[in-house]
């Protein structure tokens, strides 16, 4: 099978160019929009010895009356796709992504509400309230984040006229309660600090008694280290707090794929993302919480304590997906 890729200024002059070339057999393999014109790849059998391939998701044939474009072949819904495969999503997730959405293109031409559609589709988004109906008990791996989550999650509560407690669960001797009241200037007299879990579990029932919920901020857990899963999982089950995994969107996203589905192994079921305003490839932490089942609760979007959480929504994840995509990936005005 012989394949070459054909650039023109439109679709119409590109087939011209394929049939003078490859003649009328020929059958397109992908085409996209770029700046100036279009891009399409394009096959034939002729000089490769061999059958090319007919499946109907990823090949159209070509002829002089080309039909309503399949979904697979429409410009704005091939937008979608790599703007995600930029980001680093995983080519599968990108496609369900881009497919779940199309049924709206009837409606409108934006594809970040396309984008946003499919999002819908594929994830959860379930916000925590600023007073937690229970006390939180933030895990994740080393430097991704859970110290300023804490403090963000007690500063956002004291905004709306509530009171939690930090929790600084020193269990590895790593000063965190210096470290939050290095972030919590205004509430200092708030933080709360455990070097033992006889420590942390008398702590929590003594704030439970007196009406506060509280945020724990527990050391780094290592996903890919056995007993660290383990410790994780005997302190879940002995303690009553919802374990929220915060996670970077830093990192290669196979790195993140496994370590969400080792969180989601022990329990964890809704996740807050992070280092979303220095991380420029977001879509490898997009897929990753998917695939392992777990909902998005926040957006990291600032460095700032005060305001640095927003809640997550498929419209939201998808204009922080498209800001950052090439003006050829991502179509003007998207973000």
């Amino acid at each position: 099978m012989r394949m070459k890729m054909f650039a023109a200024e439109t679709f119409e002059a590109a087939k011209a160019m394929i049939f003078a070339e490859m003649g009328e057999d020929a059958i397109i393999l992908s085409e996209r929009e770029v700046p100036g014109g279009v891009e399409v790849r394009a096959a034939t059998d002729k000089l490769g010895g061999g059958m090319v391939p007919s499946e109907p998701r990823f090949v159209a044939r070509l002829n002089r009356n080309t039909g309503p474009a399949r979904p697979q072949d429409n410009p704005l819904r091939n937008r979608v796709r790599d703007a995600l495969i930029w980001h680093g999503a995983p080519e599968r997730f990108a496609e369900r992504v881009a497919d779940a959405g199309m049924p709206i293109s009837s409606r409108t031409q934006d594809p970040a509400e396309i984008m946003a559609s499919g999002l819908d589709a594929l994830i959860t988004c379930d916000p925590i309230p600023a007073m937690p109906t229970r006390d939180v008990l933030l895990v994740g791996p080393p430097g991704h984040g859970r110290t300023a989550t804490a403090a963000k999650m007690t500063r956002r509560a004291a905004v709306t006229g509530h009171e939690i407690l930090p929790v600084a669960a020193d269990l590895d001797s790593t000063a965190g309660g210096a470290q939050l009241a290095a972030y919590l200037e205004l509430e200092q007299r708030q933080i709360r600090a455990a070097s033992t879990p006889d420590d942390l579990f008398s702590l929590l029932k003594q704030s439970r008694t007196d009406g506060y919920r509280c945020v724990i901020d527990l050391p780094a857990i290592v996903p890919f280290d056995e007993e660290d899963m383990a410790s994780l999982k005997d302190l879940i089950a002995v303690i009553d707090a919802e374990p929220v995994l915060v996670m970077s969107a830093e990192g290669h996203p196979d790195d993140l794929a496994e370590a969400a589905r080792a969180f989601a192994s022990v329990g964890v079921r809704r996740a807050i993302v992070t280092k979303l305003d220095v991380t420029r490839r977001r879509g490898g932490v997009v897929s990753a919480l998917s695939a392992a089942g777990i909902a998005f609760a926040h957006l990291a979007v600032t460095p700032f304590i005060g305001g640095g959480l927003v809640p997550a929504a498929p419209g939201r994840l998808s204009r922080i997906l498209l800001e950052e995509a090439p003006a050829d990936i991502a179509l003007k005005g998207a973000a």
